[in-house]
């Protein structure tokens, strides 16, 4: 058994040059050496402990340049006076966390989030989670492309692996609850179904019509979950108007049938025969003309579970879509960098990690100043966690205090526009392709060339 509660000296030191460690109260050593231990762990004095390890790659994740040397080049600015771990040492460290730490981490930071929040955000009293997928590329490496494929698409084979990724986040918290990846051929509803026992009962799953499938709905009515989502475009709404009954305006309970074959192909006998829900025709404009959607729930006492809450609610699915954003885009999860698969897993964990964990700050902040937490940039709040981390070094106590506050101050100060509707194209004005694609391997080019 080795000693896990005395850290060097060097090691104290490293961590404190790690800009996002310093904000201790929010992923302490504690916490990493309980789940240690839980999971049937322990670990040597060393340069590189855990602790240090999952900060690292945690600041790593919410830096822009992404690279191990500017990494290791930041701790060794900071301090001079201690030892510098190389590349080799800190790829070492990392292959050395177990992968079921990371899960764990995830989850105690959205269980943080959560008691920072209270019941703000619930509906009727109900945790609402959304669920929407998305892909993530990474380099072409034989290890990364056995393991998630290439992507099939309208253009041909992409040049680089694509893994498929789901996510499931609570609604107005903004955490990454769980998520699940996979080979690109992996549906994501068979992801969602993997994340089933990470949702708790008595909740509400808002997701796309793509999850609208009849052993999703009843699945999770058994659990007691409740479900809003578009009809799925397979079924007509009409015929099911027909033999249903009308309980309000633009609103009816309707009965779905599942087909013999996928009866058979799905071997459960827990499923019913019909499924009772509730289908609400939702009218609105857009670019001057009158259209309809048609949403489909669970939820089907239309008196406690009004139509315009339940349209209300479904609009706050685009929530997931800003947070896979801010994933990809901002914490540049969109390409990895991990040339191998368990360093791949390790760099999407340490990004969850990172997103979950910069949402705690900006709660911190809206709960100091009183700005809604949707309106905080969170560009602005990973960039200005970067910039106090030098101040927030400090050992005297209250001077920390006093930089954290400011901190949160001016994190709340930076804010996004208020645009309910909004629409962009997805386009941009300046060209950015200035060469053309690489479409055969490097060294047949050169040759070429």
């Amino acid at each position: 058994m080795h000693n896990i509660d005395k850290l060097t000296k060097s090691h104290q030191a490293i961590s404190k040059t790690i800009s996002f460690a310093t904000i201790r109260d929010l992923i302490t050593d504690a916490e990493i050496q309980t789940v240690y231990r839980q999971l049937g762990y322990t670990w040597r004095q060393r340069l590189l402990p855990p602790p240090t390890m999952v900060r690292s790659m945690v600041y790593r994740s919410i830096h822009r340049n992404r690279s191990i040397k500017t990494l290791l080049t930041d701790i060794a600015a900071a301090n001079i006076q201690i030892q510098t771990p190389t590349d080799a040492a800190w790829c070492r460290a990392r292959s050395k966390l177990p992968a079921e730490l990371w899960p764990q981490l995830i989850q105690h930071s959205e269980q943080r989030l959560t008691r920072l929040v209270g019941h703000k955000y619930l509906y009727c009293d109900l945790p609402v989670f959304i669920i929407d997928g998305s892909t993530v590329s990474m380099p072409d490496e034989p290890q990364l492309v056995k393991t998630f494929g290439y992507a099939d698409t309208k253009h041909g084979m992409s040049r680089f692996p694509v893994a498929r990724i789901t996510f499931l986040v609570r609604l107005g918290v903004q955490a990454v609850c769980s998520y699940e990846i996979g080979h690109y051929r992996t549906g994501e509803d068979a992801q969602f179904n993997r994340m089933w026992s990470k949702i708790p009962n008595h909740s509400i799953c808002l997701f796309d019509k793509k999850f609208c499938s009849f052993y999703n709905l009843a699945k999770l009515r058994q659990r007691h979950i409740f479900v809003v989502t578009p009809l799925h475009q397979k079924r007509k709404p009409y015929e099911l108007i027909k033999a249903g009954k009308r309980i309000g305006n633009d609103q009816w309970i309707v009965f779905l049938q599942l087909a013999p074959q996928l009866r058979k192909r799905y071997n459960d006998k827990s499923l019913p025969l019909c499924l009772p829900v509730r289908l609400i025709r939702v009218k609105f404009r857009h670019n001057g003309k009158f259209r309809q959607m048609w949403l489909v729930t669970t939820l089907l006492d239309h008196i406690k579970y009004s139509s315009s809450s339940v349209i209300k609610l479904y609009r706050q699915r685009w929530e997931i879509e800003s947070r896979i954003g801010s994933l990809k885009t901002t914490l540049q999860m969109k390409v990895l960098q991990s040339k191998k698969t368990k360093n791949a897993y390790y760099e999407v964990a340490a990004t969850v990690l990172a997103h979950n964990l910069v949402w705690t700050v900006i709660h911190q902040a809206s709960r100091q100043t009183g700005i809604p937490p949707e309106r905080i940039s969170f560009l602005g709040a990973a960039r200005t966690i970067l910039a106090f981390s030098i101040r927030l070094q400090t050992e005297d106590i209250c001077e920390r205090h006093k930089v954290y506050a400011a901190m949160l101050y001016h994190i709340a100060s930076q804010t996004n526009l208020y645009r309910p509707n909004r629409i962009e194209p997805r386009l941009v004005k300046r060209q950015t392709r200035s060469y053309g694609f690489l479409k055969i391997p490097r060294g047949k080019i050169r040759k070429i060339a």
